[in-house]
């Protein structure tokens, strides 16, 4: 992944500043300080939960085309991330759904210089309303199936598999819950912690 050559406060060309062990883009203009650290994608996924058993979609693009996995996507940058999970879920599937807790993440660092990092993060939600339906073109297939149904099941996402146990096996509200209520928060900011 490229470096950026311009900065996106001023637009003057980037030179390289050394700054938390290593050199970075950093804007050379006065007055400007623009220092660029990284770009990280957003991603999150959802294990959601209506009479113990777990939403599913069957991927309809590729990578993947084919596979089962737990729905999710990009968080836009105008988005909080509970309002990106709930909105992804009912995207691919139909389903709305409400975010319970934060119950695991992925990171992926960006060793071979080819893919930007990425953080992705797998909430609990409850099923509030519809029935699984898929788009033909996103989706292929979507539906509630039990954990032995799934693990019967080809082509399941390991990732998602893990989340889906991982949900299954933890205690209601044992993972992050918001707690954006406790303080003020800045507009946009969602806080998730463990529920004390």
């Amino acid at each position: 992944m490229d470096s950026p050559k311009y900065c996106p406060c001023c637009g003057s060309v980037l030179s390289k500043k050394y700054e938390g062990g290593k050199y970075r883009p950093a804007c050379p203009s006065s007055g400007c300080g623009y220092l660029h650290f990284t770009n990280v994608s957003v991603g999150c996924g959802g294990v959601v939960l209506h009479d113990q058993k777990v939403l599913l979609v069957q991927r309809g693009l590729d990578p993947g085309r084919g596979s089962w996995q737990i729905p999710g996507g990009y968080v836009e940058d105008d988005e909080e991330i509970s309002s990106a999970i709930e909105r992804e879920i009912y995207e691919e599937s139909g389903v709305h759904a409400k975010v319970e807790e934060v119950i695991g993440f992925r990171h992926s660092a960006n060793l071979s210089g080819q893919s930007p990092p990425n953080l992705y993060m797998i909430f609990r939600l409850a099923h509030s309303s519809g029935t699984p339906r898929f788009d033909g073109l996103e989706t292929i297939n979507a539906g509630y199936f039990s954990l032995s149904e799934i693990e019967q099941k080809d082509n399941v996402q390991a990732l998602s598999l893990w989340a889906i146990k991982l949900a299954l096996a933890a205690k209601s509200s044992s993972g992050f819950t918001s707690q954006s209520n406790i303080f003020e928060a800045r507009p946009g900011r969602t806080i998730f912690g463990v529920k004390i």
